[in-house]
């Protein structure tokens, strides 16, 4: 036996365990999914408002305002990048209270965690929204 399969946890296959631990398995890597692809949201907005400012620093407009576009997309940058981070820890949190629950025959509802996620995702792209218009305007 190696270490892979003394940290396994087996089961009898009955009914419809083993479909139930990979819908688990699946739901999680959807979760790594989404959580990737806000990390590369988070990055997209870093390097897209670096390269606006660099192309605004080669037509010599040298203003005030400038200097605060970068903070503007650090800061959106950042909020997806951690927004990415904290999906992982959700995910994971998730997928090992469910398969726990799933050996004790329950299985949670998880309303609030994927409601406070909805809702931070929703905030951030609101956030998002209002700096393109805020951007668009001062131009």
């Amino acid at each position: 036996m190696g270490l892979l399969d003394t940290l396994s946890l087996k089961l009898e296959n009955k009914g419809s365990v083993a479909r139930d631990h990979l819908a688990n398995e699946r739901t999680y890597l959807a979760w790594i999914r989404t959580s990737l692809s806000l990390v590369t949201v988070g990055v997209a907005i870093r390097q897209l408002y670096r390269v606006s400012i660099d192309l605004g620093n080669d037509a010599a407009s040298n203003s005030q305002d400038d200097e605060e576009e970068p903070i503007a997309g650090k800061a959106l940058g950042v909020s997806f990048v951690v927004l990415g981070m904290l999906f992982v820890i959700v995910g994971l949190y998730r997928y090992f209270r469910s398969q726990y629950l799933m050996t004790t025959g329950r299985f949670p509802v998880s309303r609030n965690m994927v409601g406070a996620c909805a809702a931070a995702t929703v905030a951030l792209l609101i956030g998002l929204l209002v700096s393109m218009f805020s951007d668009d305007s001062s131009k």
